[in-house]
């Protein structure tokens, strides 16, 4: 799914999909109306992250288990690391995969999973994110 010259938003649905914005402010869209299904939302590669311009907004209803991303968002280096986080939405920097992590620091994702990744080896900060109810 490609964007054009504007500000776009860009929702990939259901299944694996690969998300370009293109040029000014974008807007990746995660949400599917239900609860986080990781079969049914996939893993979507987006190709072309601006830090600090564009943003990701995850839904509520599908990430239940986000309250604040303030406080649940972190960043680290590994898969493993991911896994075991106390974070809800975690970020490898190294391979830019990024988790939905329902159960803390206990291992695994919980019903959770690999949501995306970020191809571009953008550095997600805590503002690229929007929670929307």
């Amino acid at each position: 799914m490609n964007g054009g010259q504007g500000r776009d938003r860009l929702n990939g649905g259901s299944g694996n999909d690969t998300l370009s914005g293109g040029a000014s402010i974008d807007r990746f869209i995660f949400a599917t109306n239900q609860e986080f299904d990781a079969d049914d939302i996939g893993v979507d590669e987006i190709t072309d992250f601006v830090v600090g311009q564009d943003q990701i907004l995850l839904s509520q209803t599908t990430f239940t288990a986000i309250n604040s991303i303030a406080t649940e968002f972190a960043t680290v280096t590994s898969n493993n690391a991911a896994a075991t986080s106390e974070a809800v939405i975690v970020y490898n920097s190294n391979n830019g995969a990024l988790f939905y992590n329902t159960n803390g620091s206990a291992g695994g994702f919980g019903d959770g999973a690999q949501f995306a990744t970020l191809s571009n080896g953008a550095l997600l900060e805590v503002d690229d994110f929007i929670i929307r109810g």
